[in-house]
């Protein structure tokens, strides 16, 4: 669970974006919230022992601390409960701009320095801006000179003005709304000639505040902000909130039995420039902007860094990629959409975004890396929000992935022919976590660019090492007919057969080899695990005693074998795990096809079997 101590301008940001993310939260308030959240609300106050309680009792893992930065208690008992627990938090900071001490403007530490100074001034009526809270703080103030307070328009700070002593007179209701104005108009009614205020920020109006005393000509005095304890993480807009909330999700708020789904970068490209068109339609961007999704669904999103001038607009939003391993996820994914006399859509390669190379990937070579669905996707959007607001002509999109190029190195991009950037892809606008889905589409993908690139012959590995371990043995073999199964062995001899190619290599490291051999052609550990009674049995088949099987049978890792019986390239053992690999695979691959298969038992060697013969490496 995730708690969000508000009761601010920020806090209310922070809720709004969990709102958009579909983020279920505790929104904590000392009053009463009138909010209208998702999330569930409560007041009070808490000290240590009972926010740690709290904690406990609804299994909090990720705390917000939106709290007003003069609440300096609240602070402290946030994070000498969440040290306790080992709970990490978000310290979300309003902006403050530069305080510059001048003969208009004078800071001081505290509120007692600030009142010495005040009595012993010539100023006699005085605006304090520093709301009902202060009031008893400020008494010496008010009982010597004339001095009004603006509180909130509620009726508890009234009821808590009166209560400790303060005129009617001198109370000032009103809802600040950052209007100078307004502000002057006040102060010069009354005739102030001292304003006084907290270093309350860009949200606490602190601007309004300077702005009003420059043409008043009368000093402001301010009580600078206090020092805040040490938070594990700081933010200060609504963009870094969200990246580093959905980076530590991950981590904080994972549920195994229950993966959530994310957005795929179609959809984050489709709600940008859907955001782009909205401003140049109406000349500001959204908050949020809503998008249909291919299967019917809605899905709302954050705008973020909105920037508009004439016929082009752009701005960004944070990819949620849910519960998977994505490499875009909590990354920015922008759109810069320019309005053109032309009609029709044209899609143009923005930053970070990747570029056909190599034929095979069902997009012209030249063209951006921007996929047939995600293309559809934002024709369609473009076209009904040009029509909703009768924008003529047309529009070139270009969108961009600030970080896509490093992005891209840590993807297949570049074996499949894209080059300088990430793809824009999707199907559904959904990613699913740990999508089976989605590595069997990049495996066939990078088969079909193969075969259209002309090689007759693939190479396959689990990974990189399994990859290098054999690399020496194909030295004329392009780096696009080297793929990655992962776990996926049965599926990419499937998509191979279907391809038409004839020609395979299968280089298999040990602890994947020894489920292959037993009949498991998905090999990740959700699938199949590692079974010593069935090599204990292999291995009394191959000739070893009773006491070698025994041993087997109370290894727990594949890659303990090899000390209980050295490898050769001779050893019965490794052939018969060779063999069974073999016929594991020509259940799914034409036995008529040319299959080698490489089994590398770590640094000791390598076996080479294929359907003909066995032979020794």
């Amino acid at each position: 669970m995730v708690l969000v101590f508000g009761g601010t301008t920020e806090g209310k940001k922070v809720a709004g974006l969990l709102d958009a993310i579909g983020q279920s939260y505790i929104y904590s308030t000392r009053t009463e919230n009138k909010l209208s959240l998702k999330g569930e609300t409560i007041w009070g106050e808490l000290d240590q022992a009972a926010m740690a309680a709290f904690y406990r009792q609804r299994k909090v893992r990720l705390i917000v601390d939106a709290g007003h930065p003069f609440a300096l208690q609240l602070h402290r008992h946030i994070h000498q409960s969440a040290r306790e627990l080992d709970i990490p938090v978000i310290r979300y900071e309003r902006q403050f701009p530069v305080l510059e001490s001048s003969e208009q403007l004078r800071t001081f530490p505290g509120f007692p320095d600030m009142v010495r100074a005040i009595l012993a001034s010539p100023y006699k009526r005085i605006l304090a801006l520093t709301g009902v809270q202060t009031i008893a703080a400020l008494e010496e103030i008010w009982r010597a000179k004339s001095c009004f307070f603006r509180i909130l328009d509620t009726a508890e700070s009234r009821e808590k003005a009166r209560n400790q002593g303060l005129s009617e007179s001198r109370i000032i209701s009103s809802t600040p709304r950052g209007d100078a104005d307004e502000l002057t108009a006040l102060a010069r009614e009354l005739n102030i000639d001292l304003i006084l205020s907290k270093e309350s920020g860009s949200s606490g109006f602190f601007q309004t505040k300077t702005a009003c005393a420059g043409r008043l000509g009368i000093p402001l005095w301010v009580v600078r902000r206090p020092d805040l304890p040490d938070f594990d993480f700081h933010v200060r807009e609504g963009k870094d909130f969200l990246r580093l909330f959905l980076q530590l999700k991950k981590k904080q708020l994972r549920d195994p039995m229950k993966l959530k789904s994310g957005y795929t970068t179609g959809s984050c490209v489709t709600a940008a420039a859907r955001a782009c068109c909205l401003a140049l339609a109406e000349g500001s961007f959204p908050e949020y902007c809503e998008i249909n999704l291919p299967g019917g669904e809605k899905a709302l999103f954050p705008i973020f860094d909105g920037k508009l001038q004439g016929n082009e607009a752009s701005c960004l939003v944070i990819k949620d990629a849910g519960d998977d391993p994505d490499v875009t996820h909590a990354k920015e994914i922008g759109c810069r959409l320019l309005r053109r006399d032309k009609p029709g859509i044209h899609f143009l390669q923005g930053e970070g975004v990747g570029r056909v190379s190599l034929p095979g990937l069902g997009l012209e070579v030249g063209e951006p890396a921007i996929n047939p669905v995600p293309r559809r996707m934002i024709s369609g959007m473009l076209e009904e929000c040009a029509a909703a607001h009768d924008l003529e002509g047309g529009f070139e999109v270009s969108p961009f992935v600030p970080e896509g190029r490093v992005l891209a190195r840590q993807t297949f991009n570049p074996r499949v022919g894209v080059k300088d950037g990430i793809s824009i892809i999707g199907t559904s606008g959904r990613v699913l976590p740990y999508s089976h889905e989605a590595f069997i589409a990049s495996i066939r993908q990078q088969i079909n660019v193969a075969r259209q690139m002309g090689c007759d012959e693939l190479l396959f590995s689990s990974g990189k090492r399994g990859e290098l371990a054999v690399a020496s043995r194909f030295p004329g073999l392009v780096e696009q007919a080297r793929i990655h199964y992962g776990n996926l062995i049965g599926e990419t001899l499937k998509m191979t057969a279907k391809a038409g190619i004839r020609r395979v290599a299968l280089s298999l490291m040990f602890g994947k080899a020894v489920k292959l051999a037993e009949g498991h052609l998905d090999t990740h550990s959700k699938k199949s695990s590692f079974n010593p009674e069935f090599l204990a049995t292999l291995a009394m088949e191959s000739g070893h005693p009773q006491s070698v099987a025994d041993r087997i049978r109370k290894a727990t890792l594949a890659n303990a074998i090899p000390a209980i019986i050295p490898f050769a390239t001779t050893e019965a053992f490794y052939l018969n795990i060779a063999r069974a690999c073999m016929r594991s695979c020509l259940k799914v691959y034409p036995s008529d096809a040319s299959l080698k298969l490489f089994l590398v038992v770590g640094s000791e060697g390598i076996i080479s079997i294929d359907q003909k013969a066995l032979r020794m490496l």
